[in-house]
């Protein structure tokens, strides 16, 4: 009994939060009222009620969901491994793009409300980096501070993300994770002015 009511529980939050994204395509965020959503839903308000205190609550629960879900694909491929290579850091990277690119909809959605949802993003990925992995950099006589190549590496893939997103996602995940990839195995030349 207990599991047909986590599953009905389940159905009526994944219907909310996607009536939600469809409204904010629709009508934009502002414009939209809890009975908008719950009609949307096809429930009533008090049904709404009964799993979030209002719409900003229910973006929320949209935006840690995806958070999560990133976070999971960003280290699912390295399960039970101790290293990797940096030219086999593919299968993550694209993992993260193919789940942004998978639920685009929803991602579109919101950051058109919430355009700091790429610094949650950012400190995500961020946060996972320094928590559960460590960038080992190839020895060279510069003093790299480990913390500036942390923000400056993410904050490249975030800036990625971004222009994948206003580009309206007009590559696929896997060619944007090939991009990132060779970006991450370059070093610059030199710089010409033209």
């Amino acid at each position: 009994m207990e599991e047909a009511n986590d599953r009905r529980i389940n159905r009526t939050r994944i219907a909310l939060k996607r009536a939600l994204v469809e409204l904010i395509h629709e009508k934009g965020y502002e414009a939209i009222t809890i009975s908008d959503i719950a009609n949307r839903a096809d429930y009533n308000r008090g049904t709404f009620y009964k799993h979030y205190l209002d719409k900003e609550d229910l973006l929320a629960a949209i935006k840690e969901e995806i958070l999560k879900d990133l976070s999971e694909a960003l280290l699912a491929p390295y399960e039970g491994l101790e290293r990797i290579d940096a030219h086999h850091i593919f299968p993550s990277t694209l993992r993260l793009l193919e789940h942004i690119e998978h639920r685009k909809e929803t991602f579109i959605a919101i950051v058109s409300v919430n355009k700091d949802f790429y610094f949650d993003i950012y400190n995500m990925l961020r946060r996972s980096m320094k928590q559960e992995m460590h960038i080992v950099i190839k020895e060279t006589k510069d003093d790299i501070d480990y913390e500036i190549m942390l923000s400056y590496r993410m904050s490249a893939f975030v800036g990625v993300i971004m222009h994948w997103v206003e580009n309206g996602f007009k590559y696929s995940a896997n060619y944007i994770a090939e991009q990132v990839l060779i970006q991450v195995n370059r070093s610059l030349d030199y710089i010409e002015f033209i």
